[in-house]
């Protein structure tokens, strides 16, 4: 299913994160694989744990007021981060 600003997005169950300075470090138990997060891929990472289902469009406009970036850059690369989670297993996609 394709990613788009009104799907919801959900993270899944089999992993932990923790902050270490400017990164996040996420460890997914199930098949074993380890991640770092930049800054804003942290921020997003934060938001997703926080509420725990979020839509897309929420997601950005809340990195809209924390960062300075264009919305057409932020979209974009919004959409390649989720996707990458997505394909990872590390998020769910619900309608």
């Amino acid at each position: 299913m394709a990613i788009t600003l009104n799907t919801r997005i959900e993270l899944v169950s089999n992993q932990s994160s923790s902050v270490i300075g400017n990164e996040t470090i996420l460890l997914d138990y199930k098949a074993g694989n380890y991640y770092e997060l930049n800054e804003v891929g942290g921020f997003i990472w934060a938001l997703l744990q926080e509420k725990r289902t979020m839509l897309v469009q929420d997601i950005q406009d809340e990195l809209l007021a924390e960062f300075d970036v264009e919305p057409s850059v932020c979209q974009e690369e919004l959409m390649l981060f989720l996707d990458t989670l997505s394909r990872e297993k590390l998020i769910e996609t619900k309608v």
